[in-house]
């Protein structure tokens, strides 16, 4: 009986398979030897519902400071304030401009001076009043603002960085340097490895702090000839996160950079073509978070959302409810927890390993196989036999899809192009362990063999180990 092959890294379902297969809301784990599988597919994370901030819009930033949530919602500037397992959402006032905001807070006590930058300036941020506009006419207009060694550091589109007065918000005009290295001026500063990385669109100036008596106080130690597609496209700089830094470059390919100079190139084919497709790169978002035994990596676009985990070096696809990409915006560590924003609807969820659903909305897990042929001869299938880990079903839970879970079963016999009515099968109810996911009389492929799909949205515990199928071979 040979293995049904689902694949540990996902390609993507919008045209033939060629082989390969797809993990949709589905991550891999790597299994320690001795067990059923070298490997086990179990569903993505889901999304628990924090709160409605009634701010209806996309969330385009935020900053963890003084043991607040500030989030940029629409226009808005929101503060977010937990108090054991409930959180509450205050409106502090207007936050104007389009696209992501970037926040950041310095070393001043009591408290501590926040800012941000939008398309529209800087402002000076509070956490119990409005935004104010940042007055200090020596600054000109910023695109980015980061924090580094008591300095707030803001990027100029035309290559210009200024360096604020330790933990001060004046701006001395003397205190700047030029990103020179290439030319197209600057996208985005950020702090990483205390060092100051500045983000052109066609390469990055590294930049430690050299403790200039005059003028900028950092030196520029290197350039990495690779550049940012856009701002928003990058993540990893974030607090409680690993120490990796992630962007796409400006060939729309997605680099890592663990320490050094030199960045490694991560994404796959199918990324590349997926993010050669963006009409716009201000479409783009990065992201990332945590869940147990997994760090995650997120670019999302318009049509399309891609999880690179660190932690088995694997790509799995994401999508919401009906919807062809992820609805996550901006993620932040706070309280532990790992926080993200809504592209629409102002909700604010964490990431929650144990929660099967993207707010009230089901999470669909989607696993689809390669290609399983004997071209150009064909085959009969009488069996196909999947190896869940069954009886997971919640005895006290929600009628039906809590108390008796089912996954639904389909199969294309030319590619992947179509596929059959899925058939459905009971997961097992609680302590049914003894439960089988079979199939039979699944009939004659022709020579591009069977590929299998499997969809689950019964919000239960459950793992797909491996899969066997009969089969006699047949002429040409």
């Amino acid at each position: 009986m040979p293995d049904i092959i689902f694949p540990v890294s996902s390609a993507p379902g919008r045209r033939p398979l060629e082989g390969q297969g797809r993990l949709l809301n589905c991550l891999t784990e790597v299994l320690q030897e001795g067990g059923q599988s070298s490997y086990s597919r179990r569903p993505a994370p889901g999304l628990r519902t924090c709160v409605d901030t009634t701010e209806d819009g996309v969330c385009r930033g935020g900053i963890v400071v003084q043991g607040v949530l500030l989030l940029c919602i629409n226009d808005r500037c929101i503060k977010i304030e937990q108090s054991g397992s409930t959180y509450t959402a205050t409106d502090l006032g207007e936050l104007p401009g389009e696209g992501p905001v970037f926040f950041a807070a310095n070393n001043a006590s009591p408290p501590p001076d926040i800012v941000a930058t939008t398309s529209v300036g800087a402002y000076n941020i509070f956490t119990g009043s409005a935004p104010t506009s940042f007055v200090d006419a020596d600054l000109p207009q910023p695109n980015s603002v980061t924090f580094l060694d008591g300095y707030f550091l803001f990027s100029i589109a035309d290559g210009r960085i200024f360096a604020s007065a330790l933990n001060d918000v004046t701006i001395n005009p003397l205190d700047f340097t030029t990103a020179q290295a290439r030319p197209g001026g600057l996208y985005r500063v950020i702090a990483f490895g205390q060092q100051l990385y500045a983000f052109g669109p066609s390469s990055i100036e590294v930049y430690a702090n050299t403790a200039n008596a005059e003028g900028f106080p950092f030196s520029r130690v290197s350039v990495i000839p690779v550049g940012l597609l856009t701002a928003g496209a990058i993540a990893g700089y974030e607090d409680g996160w690993g120490a990796s830094l992630i962007w796409v470059g400006d060939d729309r390919a997605v680099y890592r950079l663990d320490g050094g100079y030199v960045p490694q190139r991560v994404s796959t084919p199918d990324i590349d073509r997926a993010l050669q497709s963006v009409d716009d790169p201000a479409d783009l978002h990065a992201l990332v978070f945590e869940h147990p035994g997994h760090t995650c990596w997120a670019i999302i676009g318009p049509n399309f959302a891609w999880v690179y985990d660190l932690t088995t070096g694997f790509w799995h696809e994401r999508e919401s409810y009906l919807r062809p990409t992820w609805d996550a915006r901006f993620s932040a560590r706070f309280n532990g927890e790992w926080i993200v924003g809504h592209a629409s609807n102002g909700v604010v969820y964490r990431i929650d390993d144990e929660y099967r659903k993207e707010g009230t909305q089901p999470l669909v897990m989607k696993l689809r196989s390669g290609q399983n042929a004997a071209f150009p001869n064909r085959l009969a299938i009488p069996r196909a036999d999947f190896n869940f880990v069954v009886g997971q079903g919640i005895g006290n839970g929600e009628e039906p899809i809590e108390t008796q879970p089912r996954c639904w079963i389909s199969y294309s016999k030319d590619g992947g192009n179509l596929f059959s009515t899925p058939v459905w099968r009971e997961l097992g109810r609680q302590g049914a362990y003894r439960n089988r996911v079979t199939l039979n009389r699944c009939g004659m492929t022709g020579p591009m063999g069977v590929v299998w799909e499997i969809s689950i949205s019964d919000p239960v515990y459950f793992t797909l180990l491996s899969a066997t199928m009969e089969v006699e071979a047949r002429p040409r």
